[in-house]
């Protein structure tokens, strides 16, 4: 193009073709610091390309990818930059107070070799699973065992795909919900919640407890839920003189709809790192599925089986 229609580029840092095939350039994320002179000031007039040499390729702020011009963005600390340098900028870069060098992005080596050793153990995985030999959580920390000795990944590469921001999520979750459910405040709270509902009879009985199990099973498993609420259900359909079979239903489906958290079921937290979404995204979109699959259960579950 620039040959074609006599267009000139006029970037304040350029690199050549070559380059970038080149093993001199690499990838890496810097992080900008609480006390940087980069704070509140944009990369044009902090003079941070001219200085350093380097491309910006995006600007991460709170997990969210800024979609303004990046030499306009005005920097706040804890902003992620990625960024395209040769080895002696980064060099430079390690050692400047100005950001902190927190990852350099290695491009993808396919190990051939292994693909064989790879798709053994993956089948394997499946199929002690699907036969029930051992448990989806054995078989898959069985795999993870397997092709580390397979050598298709080394150890090196299998610690750093843990995402620790899912560990700790989870580390304080979980004992949340054990804490609501050894400390009977589930207990409680189902009891507290359905009481004032009574009087509305068996559809609106049967309303509630589902959306109370919807809403217990976002923070504790749903096995859990579902074993606190049914005694109080069969209760309910005793007092009531009606067939508990509705109540253990809407129980039983509520419990299996986790859409509103990353932590209601384990594949919501299995995609929340690789996917890069934030908590509310599950909120924005599965509050209103959990609210659609409400209706239609109460909808349908007293015509597929009456009181």
């Amino acid at each position: 193009m620039k040959d074609t229609l006599g267009l000139g580029i006029q970037a304040r840092v350029t690199m050549e073709d070559q380059q970038f095939s080149s093993d001199e350039v690499k990838l890496i994320e810097v992080l900008i610091p609480p006390r940087s002179t980069l704070v509140r000031r944009t990369l044009q007039g902090a003079g941070f390309l001219g200085r350093y040499r380097s491309a910006v390729l995006a600007v991460q702020r709170r997990g969210k990818i800024l979609r303004d011009r990046l030499t306009d963005i005005h920097l706040d600390a804890g902003d992620t930059l990625l960024l395209q340098v040769s080895k002696t900028v980064l060099s430079r870069l390690m050692k400047a107070s100005d950001v902190i060098v927190t990852n350099e992005l290695t491009e993808l080596y396919l190990r051939k070799d292994r693909a064989a050793i790879a798709l053994f153990v993956f089948i394997a995985v499946l199929t002690l699973t699907a036969l029930k030999v051992v448990p989806i959580l054995v078989a898959a920390l069985l795999g993870g065992v397997g092709m580390v000795l397979g050598r298709c990944l080394t150890i090196e590469e299998a610690y750093e795909a843990i995402d620790w921001k899912v560990v700790f999520l989870l580390g304080g979750i979980i004992p949340l919900g054990l804490g609501l459910e050894q400390s009977g405040a589930a207990r409680w709270l189902a009891y507290t919640l359905l009481a004032p509902f009574a009087d509305l009879g068996p559809l609106g009985i049967l309303a509630m407890l589902y959306l109370l199990t919807a809403v217990l099973t976002e923070v504790m498993s749903n096995n859990a839920s579902a074993v606190i609420l049914a005694p109080i259900a069969l209760s309910l359909a005793a007092t009531m003189n009606v067939n508990p079979r509705p109540f253990l239903v809407a129980i039983t489906f509520a419990a299996s709809t986790s859409f509103a958290t990353p932590v209601g079921y384990q594949t919501n937290t299995m995609v929340y790192a690789p996917g890069g979404y934030s908590f509310t995204d599950y909120t924005r979109v599965g509050g209103p599925l959990n609210l659609l699959f409400w209706a239609v259960a109460v909808l349908l579950i007293p015509m597929l089986w009456p009181f």
